[in-house]
């Protein structure tokens, strides 16, 4: 919104989202349905998870936090591959 010059009461108006909805969105205390999110993704020109997904700072450096969730069941190629990947990342081979 700041990049674009718009404030909420503008935003809210032009894609006819209630102000204190809006906010709720902004603040974290309540999260738009996917259709809300498409509308807001048109509105500024950018993808949904644009919008969604905590975007990395310095794009040359690999994220501080990878999660991978390993269960007894998981296949272990697949083990295998999440291993391997968490390791790449570490050593810096994603660069």
């Amino acid at each position: 919104m700041k990049s674009k010059g718009i404030d909420r009461n503008k935003m809210s108006d032009d894609l006819n989202i209630k102000y204190t909805t809006l906010t709720a969105w902004i603040k974290g205390d309540s999260y738009p349905r996917i259709d809300k999110i498409e509308l807001m993704a048109r509105y500024f020109g950018v993808s949904k998870s644009d919008l969604v997904e905590e975007q990395n700072q310095n794009r040359n450096e690999p994220a501080d936090l990878v999660a991978a969730h390993i269960d007894e069941d998981t296949p272990d190629e697949e083990k295998e591959q999440i291993i391997n990947f968490i390791e790449n990342l570490k050593k810096g081979s994603f660069k």
